[in-house]
């Protein structure tokens, strides 16, 4: 393995690879002479250079040893005492705040940014409590390079309670261009909860030398000062940003080349196929579909150092010299070659397949899409099942007739019998479903351990199947069954009356709480969830309400799609009516954020999961299994490839991706007290299964891979 410093492409720490300037090194030639002596505590000089180019007085600025010295300073100033005090800021983002917070004792809050990495200010105002002090905004924002707007600002400063100090880590300003980004400084002087901090680090080339400074009113820096040791920045490192500052030819330089960096590496990355998403700062923040850290360990071995991030999917880039990005694809390409990600032949051929596609040469992707069709088969090993459903996909997608393919099960070709049995064999012989009910159940039977009337709200009911298990537990309640209550909301059936599926489901769930004792009543509405709104439907007083969503909300769009974010929606109004819990299950992978070829392998790893799944626990000859395969799973299949725009129903999110969304829309992971012992005994499950704590819940893998991650919430205000 090649060490850092022998790496080719040191792209990991978002430093200046194009260099330092000519005129600073000179300036530390002649600063040598005089290490002898102590430097300026004060900085006095620096601070008033700096001062001067950005029209402000000296004393309204602070030099530290970085930012990291003044992030510190500021917690332990502001956030006394300790354990009573709170820091506020989004994720994902510079994860100093965090540290620094939790070292201290200081508890620690966040309000995730949205599906496209911006800021969502009514998320991070709705995290302030009394006991927030510091509000810390990287802009442009560290992985995601998204900036916070001057609307934006002046919003938060405005609402913003006075005790809560604003901080804006600016470390990336110089070289951000969107022309809408906050601009603080001609604020300052108004808003005494204002802090702006800047660094020598980055566009400046100084890393090593560790200065960075602060902004913000005279009061402020006078408490802050009471704490600062003396002596944090060498006179070297002092004499370096005073002649940085000066050189602004080599800024300029600097600034230039990293825009054309920028562009260059993210052509690159559109020919390989990795997800890059527009960034203000000197870095790109990728996700190539697949897991980031082997990318990341096979790069390093090359001399690639790039930064993995708290997203177990997404690692970050710095922009660098030209040759350092042509490495660096050369490398990306080696890696994410089919046959590198996928030793199987078909697996490979899929992959090939819809590279050739992405790439838009048509007598090419025929000939790619007649040799996948060449191994693919409906009724021979995984491998070769699963080519034939991505077969089916391609060919989809080179028709262009997305209408053909909706994505949903109503528009399946084989007859209703045909889909009931298989939809039976697969709740009852295989865990794909169940594990996703099962954990619900029994997070709604502890959330409701001594209610009298239960009320159980459930968007995509379906058939309720689920709920025949859950009522059968309630009846053998010791003192008693409760009274249940059940509203069931779904689409419109595709045939007949519109709400004909859900009478049925109503008549089934009745007849069977008839035959256990159990006092129960049923509504249903017929509808769109885009087209519900939830404060219309009837909860009494009386009743314990409970929320349940299961394999339902990933088909809603969020804002990728356009505003309103129906996702967020209809989240936020389940909050608004603070359910006792909250159950969500949702297949773990990404199909919403992610262009054509990141979106291939992302779906690839997960249905290829699901075959073998099918594979090792139903039987090879059940007619069944091929009514799963190539119909339940393989519409979807052909949906979330072949479809783009509102087209693409099929829009699931990772689960690391869906807790940030209900963190952001104001619910908390229900503390549940069950062992996942209980699920496995009920369930049990192969040997290749496991369940693994996602911390609101659990996931169920197989040989490692998450396939389907149920989670429990609770609005945080009824916490």
């Amino acid at each position: 393995m090649i060490t850092e410093d022998r790496a080719v492409y040191r792209a990991a720490s978002n430093e200046n690879l194009f260099g330092v300037s000519a005129q600073v090194t000179t300036s530390l030639q002649r600063a040598l002479a005089n290490i002898y002596r102590y430097p300026d505590p004060g900085a006095t000089l620096l601070r008033e250079a700096i001062a001067a180019k950005l029209h402000i007085t000296p004393d309204e600025v602070m030099v530290g040893s970085g930012s990291a010295e003044l992030i510190s300073l500021l917690i332990r100033v502001f956030c006394r005492p300790f354990l009573e005090s709170a820091v506020l800021s989004v994720a994902p983002t510079y994860p100093l705040y965090q540290a620094e917070a939790e070292a201290l004792g200081v508890q620690y809050t966040v309000a995730p940014l949205n599906s496209s990495f911006h800021f969502d200010i009514d998320s991070l105002l709705a995290k302030v409590t009394p006991q927030t002090r510091l509000c810390f905004i990287s802009n442009p924002n560290n992985p995601t390079g998204t900036c916070l707007t001057q609307a934006q600002l002046v919003r938060l400063l405005h609402e913003l309670p006075p005790q809560v100090i604003l901080v804006l880590d600016e470390a990336y300003i110089e070289f951000a261009a969107a022309p809408d980004i906050a601009d603080a400084l001609p604020l300052l002087e108004q808003r005494p909860n204002l802090v702006v901090l800047r660094t020598f680090s980055k566009a400046y080339g100084l890393a090593s030398l560790r200065v960075g400074y602060m902004l913000a009113s005279r009061e402020l820096l006078r408490q802050v000062a009471l704490v600062k040791q003396p002596y944090t920045v060498n006179q070297l490192a002092q004499v370096a940003a005073q002649t940085a500052l000066q050189d602004e030819d080599f800024l300029h330089q600097t600034l230039q080349a990293t825009a054309a960096g920028k562009a260059h590496l993210q052509e690159l990355l559109d020919f390989v196929g990795v997800q890059w998403w527009p960034s203000e700062g000197n870095f790109v923040l990728a996700d190539a579909g697949t897991p980031a850290q082997p990318i990341v360990a096979q790069l390093l071995q090359q001399g690639v150092l790039v930064r993995e991030t708290s997203d177990a999917h997404a690692f970050r880039i710095t922009i660098g010299p030209k040759d350092h990005q042509d490495y660096l694809y050369r490398q990306l390409q080696t890696i994410l070659a089919p046959e590198a990600v996928w030793e199987h032949p078909a697996l490979a051929q899929i992959l090939r397949t819809g590279y050739t596609l992405a790439q838009g040469n048509a007598a090419a992707s025929e000939e790619a899409l007649h040799q996948l069709a060449s191994v693919a088969s409906s009724t021979g090993s995984p491998e070769e099942r699963i080519a034939l459903a991505f077969a089916r996909a391609f060919h989809a997608k080179l028709a262009a007739d997305e209408n053909v393919y909706a994505g949903n099960l109503y528009s399946s070709t084989f007859g209703a019998m045909d889909m009931i049995s298989a939809f039976g064999v697969l709740i009852r012989q295989t865990p794909l479903v169940t594990f996703g009910h099962l954990f619900s159940n029994l997070a709604i039977l502890e959330a409701t351990a001594n209610s009298p009337e239960i009320h159980i709200l459930d968007l995509g009911i379906g058939a309720g199947l689920q709920w025949l298990h859950l009522l059968e537990m309630l009846a053998s309640r010791a003192g008693g069954a409760p009274k249940v209550r059940i509203t069931g909301v779904d689409i419109p059936a595709a045939e007949g009356a519109p709400e004909s599926r859900l009478i049925e489901t109503g008549e089934r769930l009745q007849q069977h709480a008839a035959q256990l004792g159990i006092n129960f009543s049923y509504t249903y509405l017929a509808g769109r969830l885009e087209d519900v709104y939830l404060q219309d439907l009837y909860f009494a007083p009386s009743e314990t309400l409970v929320a349940n969503a299961a394999f339902t909300l990933h088909h809603l769009p969020d804002q990728l799609l356009g505003q309103p974010d129906q996702r967020d929606r209809v989240l936020q109004q389940l909050k608004q009516l603070q359910p006792k819990i909250f159950t969500l299950t949702e297949p773990d992978s990404e199909h919403n954020n992610l262009h054509l070829v990141p979106r291939l392998r992302e779906s690839l790893r997960h249905y290829y999961t699901v075959f073998d799944v099918l594979d090792t626990v139903l039987p090879p000859q059940l007619p069944e299994r091929q009514v799963i395969e190539q119909e339940f799973f393989g519409r979807e299949i052909i949906n979330v490839i072949s479809c783009e725009g509102t087209a693409r129903v099929e829009r699931h999110e990772r689960n690391a991706a869906w807790q940030r969304r209900l963190t952001r829309t104001g619910f908390s992971p229900f503390a549940l007290t069950m062992l996942p012992l209980q699920l496995v005994d009920y369930l049990q499950l192969h040997e290749n299964f496991t369940l693994v704590e996602n911390g609101a819940g659990y996931s169920l893998c197989w040989k490692g891979t998450p396939v389907v991650a149920a989670t429990a919430w609770v609005s945080a205000t009824s916490l």
